[in-house]
């Protein structure tokens, strides 16, 4: 039987996250000071005109002043997340290479010996450990293997025929070959001392993690922060060895003891654990940790439905996507709406805040509906507090807005607001300020998506339609029932199966777009918390 592979501990894996997540602006930082090394190298070149030659000065001050340039468009790239992880290796050639560039130039000006005896050729060492802080053994033997065949092939085809006959000891060919030792020893030194430093960085975080992680959960990389929150990546690792990726929701500390918010917290965890479905995101724990409440949810791999419709080209989704999300969105719909408590009685669930951020979709097309904070019983008194009005502006039904009692007819009203923007790439609602987009809901003229992107079906427009019908005795009345007539939409506009491989299409080519370096995404700053805790609290307006 074949042995299993040996597990990488925790502290490993984070300590590469990290690395792997600062692979920027490493690089930009290298990219800095090797174009700050070249302007200097330029002027130097410049104002030694007088000393070294007009040939030689202005040979090495255009070879720097080119590089100069080279460095400055690579931190132009890096700034727009150009990065690619081939860039290092070609960099690194780049750079090693330098010095045998500047030696030929040096050689052809003057002479080998003064090639062999000017700083460039002195410079090599230092280039290499520039190469080595890449954090990659095998970036670092290839760049001082590179530089010490690069030094050798200059030595013998180049600087060797030109040596005087009797060459000074130190310019013979068995010296040359020991300084093409040192240099490749440059490789295997640096690559030793990264990997002490990183053994080091491991053992501390394996000690830090004794005694600082939350219980039974292994923070990595932190997904999103708002004014009141912030979501972390992690890893379920109880004692026996079991894993699971989830996400951790964690109040930041100076909100820990806000009465208020912690009150939306535990009724986001109460629903969380109540509502199990495969379209809904699931509240696996709550928890206190140092002075802070964490919940710990189901964890998607892929983005909210906010930030897809931001990086997708045109920014809105193919009529058969909108109709997927909007089938699969209206299953969770029908599922919470229709929840029964311990003895069977209807519980008239209203979610309240459907909006794109609370949409997670996944890499492979699930959809997921998130974020109960604000969610309440039809028939709490608390749904409707005196002069409180909760929910998103731009997103609520008018009866919403009207801070009337709701149903789940208010969360079908923000679904289809929220697909009609998928549909057209623009807010449904429009105002100057978040009083505007109150009421927009019920005194703007609603158009069908078709007015703004021709060739939408008039079946899926009457769907759309009648989803944002302001009387909501006149709005699709259930789940069930836009299941029904999502599920009846034929030819191009079919949620199955087009529907699904179009939205994993779409879920491909935004992640493509903003691939540097690679972490999966989740829950984003504008989502969860940070709009729960900043409902709004406007007067309601008189119902009569």
């Amino acid at each position: 039987m074949e042995a299993a592979a040996p597990r990488v501990p925790h502290s490993a894996r984070l300590l590469q996250e990290y690395l792997d997540q600062d692979v920027v602006p490493r690089e930009m930082a290298i990219a800095r000071f090797m174009r700050g090394m070249m302007l200097l190298g330029c002027t130097a070149s410049l104002l030694l005109i007088g000393v070294i030659g007009w040939g030689l000065g202005l040979s090495l001050a255009g070879l720097t002043g080119a590089l100069g340039i080279y460095y400055t468009l690579m931190l132009r790239a890096l700034r727009q997340d150009g990065f690619h992880p081939a860039m290092q290796w070609v960099d690194s050639a780049v750079t090693v290479s330098i010095p045998a560039v500047a030696c030929a130039i040096d050689a052809y000006f003057h002479d080998a010996v003064y090639a062999l005896t000017t700083p460039p050729a002195l410079a090599w060492g230092a280039l290499i450990v520039v190469c080595a802080l890449r954090a990659g053994k095998r970036l670092a033997y290839a760049a001082a293997l590179l530089a010490a065949l690069e030094y050798m092939a200059l030595y013998l085809l180049v600087l060797q025929p030109r040596l005087p006959p009797e060459p000074l000891s130190t310019l013979t060919f068995p010296m040359v070959l020991l300084r093409c030792v040192f240099l490749f020893a440059y490789g295997p030194l640096t690559a030793t001392l990264a990997g002490l430093i990183v053994s080091k960085a491991e053992a501390a975080l394996r000690a830090i993690r004794e005694k600082d992680v939350m219980g039974k959960y292994f923070l990595h990389e932190r997904l999103g922060v708002g004014g009141m929150a912030e979501v972390f990546r992690a890893t379920y690792s109880p004692e026996g060895g079991f894993e699971k990726q989830v996400a951790i929701k964690r109040i930041l500390p100076a909100y820990a003891d806000n009465e208020e918010f912690l009150g939306l917290f535990r009724r986001e965890a109460e629903l969380g654990s109540l509502l199990i479905h495969p379209n809904i995101v699931q509240v696996l724990d709550l928890g206190r940790h140092q002075g802070t409440v964490f919940l710990a949810m189901e964890f998607v791999d892929g983005m909210p439905m906010s930030s897809l419709l931001r990086r997708v080209y045109w920014k809105r989704l193919p009529p058969a996507a909108v109709a997927y999300i909007g089938v699969e969105v209206a299953a969770a719909l029908a599922y919470m709406h229709g929840r029964t408590g311990p003895k069977g009685e209807p519980l008239g669930l209203v979610h309240r805040d459907l909006n794109p951020p609370n949409i997670l979709l996944s890499r492979i097309g699930e959809v997921k509906l998130s974020d109960f904070g604000i969610a309440r019983a039809a028939n709490q008194l608390s749904l409707t507090q005196a002069q409180t009005v909760r929910g998103k502006a731009g997103y609520m039904a008018p009866e919403q807005a009207y801070g009337k009692p709701l149903d789940g007819r208010a969360d079908l009203f923000a679904l289809g607001l929220t697909l009609h923007e998928a549909l057209t790439g623009e807010r449904v609602l429009q105002g100057e300020n978040e009083a505007e987009l109150m009421v927009a809901s019920t005194r703007q003229q609603l158009l069908p998506p078709s007015q703004s992107v021709p060739g939408i079906s008039p079946a899926l427009d009457a769907i759309i339609m009648g989803l944002l019908q302001q009387d909501r005795e006149q709005r699709i009345p259930s789940g069930e029932a836009l299941q029904s007539q999502l599920m009846s939409l034929t030819g191009p506009e079919a949620p199955y199966p087009h529907g699904r491989q179009q939205l994993i299409e779409a879920m491909r080519e935004a992640t493509t777009l903003t691939s540097a370096p690679a972490q999966p995404l989740q829950l984003t700053p504008d989502m969860a918390l940070t709009e729960q805790a900043d409902a709004l609290q406007l007067p309601r307006e008189s119902s009569g």
